[in-house]
């Protein structure tokens, strides 16, 4: 008789995280069963794609057996699982949709789609999921976020947000009802590769960026020796930690390694920055990146309204980044600790190295431009 192979249920393989999660999972030996959009074949020549900058080959693991692709999308009908047990789902299919636009998402994916795997993990005996959810289920809470369930916030900032708590109160109603054993990780906003800046996502992090290179062009009056001047009144304190990054290929570690010890299941893990940098850091670093000067932070309550051409700039045309800007909770991220201290594992801090390598990829893909026609191709 052929012994079982230990089998994960996989959604989300074609998200940015859930290419890196995957190669961990392959690398490490387990058994993938990842779901695809139909039709199948054009999907797994995306997949095939996406994999290839990561060093996978995906026919390989196909032909071995330790990749199953089977056509499936949240929240629609699943497989009927004919590949045999299942030992555990890991849940990393996300709508990233902030707010609804008439589509029915984020709520359709996020919430109906969460409803119709747990309908699938009962008909199919699945006792242990792995939920990938994020660390602003919190809302607009602003004390220390622990690494447990929250009751319903008083308010989210977005309805992506609200979304994954939805997500997260099923799935833990779930498991309290069954007995069965659910483990929740929570990245802060994904950024790239930490040691080569690879991404496939150019929002958030990248956005900021972008628009200070943009400001640059656009609103530079003069340059010299140290660089272009531009006034700029930035709303904030320069001792506030940024807005809280993890680097891909660090959560997909820290996911899989969860994923594959029994003894780390059923408990919440932040997968966030213990130590964001202050947004006089991240300042100073954007100013010797791009050679600008002469910013400086006001009071964010009290803007001005003799704005300047950067000023108006920021605050009219990037105005959807200020209220991620201004909430900046602190993770406790205790479990995660432990774990990462359980294997040798030092988080990838946001060095000024680190951030140029990431800036520098950036740039070389046109902030997205290049990895868009790439991947049309790869369709």
């Amino acid at each position: 008789m052929t012994p079982h192979q230990p089998t994960t249920l996989m959604t989300g393989a074609t998200g940015f995280l859930g290419q890196f999660v995957l190669r961990e999972l392959l690398q490490r030996g387990r058994r993938v069963v990842a779901l695809l959009r139909s039709p199948l074949q054009d999907s797994r020549r995306r997949l095939a794609g996406l994999m290839r900058p990561l060093g996978v080959e995906l026919d390989e693991h196909v032909t071995a057996g330790r990749l199953i692709l089977r056509e499936g999308a949240l929240p629609e009908n699943l497989p009927d699982g004919e590949w045999g047990p299942t030992d555990d789902i890991l849940a990393c299919a996300a709508s990233l949709q902030l707010f609804s636009n008439g589509n029915g998402e984020p709520y359709k994916t996020n919430v109906e789609g969460t409803r119709t795997l747990l309908e699938w993990a009962d008909r199919h005996h699945v006792t242990r999921i792995h939920s990938v959810s994020t660390a602003y289920v919190c809302g607009s809470h602003r004390d220390v976020i622990r690494e447990v369930h929250h009751p319903r916030p008083a308010s989210f900032q977005t309805e992506y947000e609200e979304t994954k708590w939805q997500a997260e109160e099923m799935l833990a109603q779930w498991s309290r009802a069954n007995g069965n054993t659910l483990t929740v990780t929570r990245p802060s906003f994904i950024i790239g590769d930490s040691t080569t800046g690879y991404t496939t996502q150019f929002g958030g992090f990248y956005q900021f960026a972008r628009f200070v290179s943009l400001m640059k062009a656009e609103c530079g009056s003069n340059s010299n020796g140290d660089g272009t001047y531009i006034p700029l009144r930035i709303p904030g304190r320069p001792d506030e930690q940024i807005q809280n990054l993890v680097p891909v290929d660090y959560a997909a570690r820290m996911i899989a390694e969860i994923i594959l010890n029994p003894d780390l299941h059923g408990r919440i893990y932040h997968l966030t920055d213990p130590k964001p940098p202050t947004w006089d850091a991240f300042k100073q670093f954007l100013e010797g990146y791009f050679h600008i000067h002469g910013g400086h932070f006001v009071d964010a309550d009290s803007l001005p309204s003799d704005k300047t051409e950067a000023e108006s700039l920021m605050w009219e045309k990037y105005d959807l980044l200020m209220p991620r800007i201004h909430h900046q909770p602190l993770f406790d991220e205790a479990n995660t600790r432990a774990v990462r201290q359980s294997l040798g594992l030092e988080y990838p801090s946001l060095t000024p190295q680190r951030l140029s390598l990431l800036l520098d990829y950036a740039v070389s893909q046109r902030w997205g431009q290049r990895a868009n026609r790439r991947h049309a191709r790869n369709d």
